[in-house]
C-alpha cells in the first residue's frame, strides 16, 4: 500500500525555526525549511525543491517533491489547483521568516 506522508501545511504556522511559505492560489502553504522553490505542473500538481528548477522534457526535473497536505477527513492529498498560466510561468521562490521576540523579518539564504 501508497501511503502519503504531509510535506506541507495550510493552517498551522511553524513554532520554532524558520517560517518557509508560498502563496499559492490565494493561500499561505507552510513548507520544509529546505524549499526554496514551488512550481505547478501541466496537470495543476504543486511541487517543491531545494534547487531552482529547470524544464526537461515537457515537465519540471525530477529533484522534486510534491506538495501534500492534510485536508478534511483526516486525508492526505497532493496540492491541486486550476492551471490559470502557462506550466514554465509558475515557479517562484518562498517567502522565508525569521521569528523574534518582538517580531519577524526576512530570512537570508
Amino acid at each position: 500500500m501508497l501511503t502519503i506522508t504531509p510535506t506541507a501545511t495550510l493552517e498551522s504556522v511553524p513554532v520554532a525555526g524558520t517560517e518557509v511559505f508560498a502563496v499559492i492560489a490565494g493561500q499561505k502553504v507552510y513548507l520544509p525549511e529546505d524549499a526554496k522553490y514551488v512550481m505547478q505542473d501541466r496537470r495543476g500538481l504543486w511541487y517543491y525543491s531545494s534547487r531552482k528548477p529547470r524544464p526537461k522534457e515537457g515537465d519540471w526535473t525530477p529533484n522534486k517533491t510534491s506538495i501534500a497536505c492534510l485536508v478534511e477527513g483526516g486525508y492526505v492529498r497532493a496540492l491541486k489547483t486550476e492551471t490559470c498560466q502557462q506550466w514554465l510561468d509558475t515557479c517562484q521562490r518562498t517567502v522565508r521568516m525569521v521569528k523574534f521576540t518582538d517580531g519577524r523579518r526576512a530570512a537570508e539564504d
